[in-house]
């Protein structure tokens, strides 16, 4: 039981230091406008609807890499039933993921591949996950 519990926990810890280190690193390579009031909603979703599209596929790479390394640990520590650990560490990106889109509008191109992207993810590190589970031994 204590290894399913780290198991998920070690994913989504993983995955949200991927998504801030990422997130972080896209901010470097395209700062934000000087003064930019990251508290005001509008202002902000004003600034993402005109954001280059680098800067929106650092957001987006962050998720991705973020669901399948955290995945692909938590498939690597449970080392049972990988689809569950990739769609748990994944459905709580996937899910962070929509509440963002919903609470700041961005761009529809970019809320629908994100969205599908990131269940692609899933299925992958679920398929990638499975190497980690231990073969049956042969009678």
């Amino acid at each position: 039981m204590s290894r399913k519990i780290l198991a998920v926990v070690f994913g989504i810890v993983i995955a949200l230091v991927l998504i801030i280190a990422i997130e972080a690193l896209g901010q470097v390579v395209y700062p934000p406008p000087d003064g930019l009031d990251l508290t005001d909603p509008e202002t902000l979703q004003a600034y993402i609807m005109e954001a280059p599209i680098g800067a929106l596929m650092f957001v987006m790479e962050a998720c991705l890499v973020a669901t399948l390394v955290g995945s692909l640990l938590a498939c690597f520590i449970a080392r049972k039933t990988p689809l569950v650990y990739s769609a748990i560490v994944g459905g709580l990106v996937l899910l962070g993921t929509i509440i963002n889109l919903m609470s700041i509008p961005h761009p529809r191109w970019f809320s629908i591949t994100s969205v599908v992207a990131i269940i692609a993810t899933i299925f992958l590190s679920g398929r990638l996950g499975s190497s980690f589970v231990a073969a049956p031994a042969d009678d």
